[in-house]
């Protein structure tokens, strides 16, 4: 069926040209030449019989006209990819699907290796594509996500998602310096020097909501916060179960002396998958990987 010369190509270019609004970066994105982003630019003008993007301050943005046509275009492209990936059964020990999955530091370091040890045994043909939460968050409203891993406050509206587990928030310092401390109270922690991860977190908001001001030493990399503290009088707040994951021998772990709200991880995935038996099987890998590794559930769960 011709549709006036539309197809996938076109969407899929339109989409991410009212995303980037940029030509080079729609051609990075999609793995196209520039002059074929620009051709097609170009074909869609005179289809539309409207500019769609037109140079403003230096940059490119959309036409009134082409704001019109981004939920149309999404929602085409969204259930495109539904229709083409949909399969009757998913048969794990002999797929060879390509799952992609955004999920923050904090859930990788919780879920990925017992995830992946249950995927390499059960489902060997599978690949799993790990994505960082400061990706282009389109992605997901594109279909291009099967599953965010992602603290429950950040997951998006109008999608279905689940409570998958929960961790308390706690404080690691170093065991041995001799002006670490070995109790915390709350004045204790107003004059400490804290290090922090290179990222928000949502025990920083609370803090602030309780009048509590960090005295920030050190800004370091997710993966390093609890190395950092050792040999030092600095602590580090971050969720309990990662501190006993990371620590050692040299690393105390202290309660927090305020009362804050649980970090909650949650899944979730895009609505048109809700009945995709190869998304129920991952979104189950996920939940088991948490059992193996212990991770305590949350009080209630939504889906």
């Amino acid at each position: 069926m011709n549709l006036y010369g539309f197809d996938a190509r076109h969407l899929a270019i339109l989409d991410m040209l009212l995303t980037e609004c940029h030509v080079g970066r729609t051609a990075a994105r999609l793995h196209l030449s520039q002059p074929a982003v620009s051709n097609t630019l170009a074909w869609l003008r005179r289809h539309f019989d409207d500019p769609l993007l037109v140079r403003r301050g230096g940059a490119l943005r959309p036409t009134p006209f082409a704001e019109r046509l981004r939920d149309p275009v999404r929602r085409l492209l969204v259930d495109l990819r539904a229709l083409v990936m949909v399969r009757p059964s998913f048969e794990a020990p002999t797929a060879t699907r390509h799952f992609r999955i955004t999920i923050s530091q904090y859930a990788a370091a919780m879920l990925l290796e017992p995830l992946l040890a249950r995927i390499a045994a059960d489902a060997p043909g599978i690949t799993i594509e790990c994505r960082p939460t400061s990706g282009d968050v389109n992605e997901f409203e594109r279909g291009e996500i099967d599953l965010l891993v992602v603290p429950w406050d950040v997951l998006h509206a109008g999608h279905p998602r689940q409570m998958l587990f929960a961790d308390e928030w706690q404080c690691a310092a170093c065991a041995h310096h001799p002006d670490s401390p070995a109790v915390l109270d709350a004045a204790a922690y107003r004059t400490a020097r804290h290090v922090v991860p290179d990222m928000q977190q949502a025990i920083g908001w609370e803090l602030d909501a309780l009048g509590v001001h960090r005295n920030v030493a050190a800004i370091v990399p997710h993966a390093q916060v609890v190395a950092a503290v050792r040999g030092s009088p600095w602590i580090v707040t971050m969720p309990g179960g990662y501190l006993r994951q990371q620590a050692a021998p040299d690393v105390r772990i202290l309660p927090l002396p305020f009362a804050v709200s649980p970090l909650v991880i949650g899944i979730q995935w895009h609505r048109e998958a809700q009945q995709e038996p190869a998304s129920h099987w991952l979104r189950d890998q996920i939940r088991q990987a948490a059992a193996d590794a212990h991770l305590p559930p949350p009080v209630a769960a939504e889906g």
